[in-house]
């Protein structure tokens, strides 16, 4: 028989010291913890394109910068740390899909933003119809929503 292996103590979670992107703390608190992490480590934007071609599948995160999660130096350095936590001992996490997710933040933002935009400007900046933006925000409202 084989000798009883035991196993290796995970190594410390590694730091990054370069800039991070700014992220609205608010809008973090409603997401799950490895959405979170990558929210926090690629900025809002960057993360959901990121997760456009990688969520729902078991991603590995190197420790060294690779073409193939389309990442640059810095971003996969903050990925590594946010995701220190969440990674198997072979650096793979399951990323989410982040449709359903995102859409509940993206209207916390409008109504958020509502008071300070108008509806085209919002309608614009999340790339919604103002009909959409209109109902985001009545959800809030009961059904009232100053047009002027």
């Amino acid at each position: 028989m084989g000798r009883l292996r035991h196993p290796q103590p995970r190594p410390a979670a590694p730091e990054y010291r370069g800039e991070w992107p700014g992220v609205d703390e608010e809008l973090l608190k409603t997401l799950p913890t490895v959405l979170r992490a990558v929210v926090r480590a690629l900025g809002f934007g960057r993360a959901r394109e990121w997760l456009a071609d990688h969520g729902g599948v078991n991603v590995s995160v190197p420790t060294h910068r690779t073409h193939a999660l389309g990442l640059d130096a810095n971003e996969l350095a903050r990925l590594r740390v946010t995701l220190a936590p969440h990674l198997d001992d072979a650096g793979r996490c399951w990323m989410p899909k982040p449709d359903k997710l995102f859409i509940r933040v993206r209207d916390v933002q409008i109504k958020r933003e509502r008071f300070n935009a108008s509806i085209n400007t919002l309608a614009h900046r999340h790339r919604l119809s103002s009909r959409h933006i209109l109902n985001i925000c009545r959800e809030d409202d009961d059904g009232q929503f100053d047009l002027f």
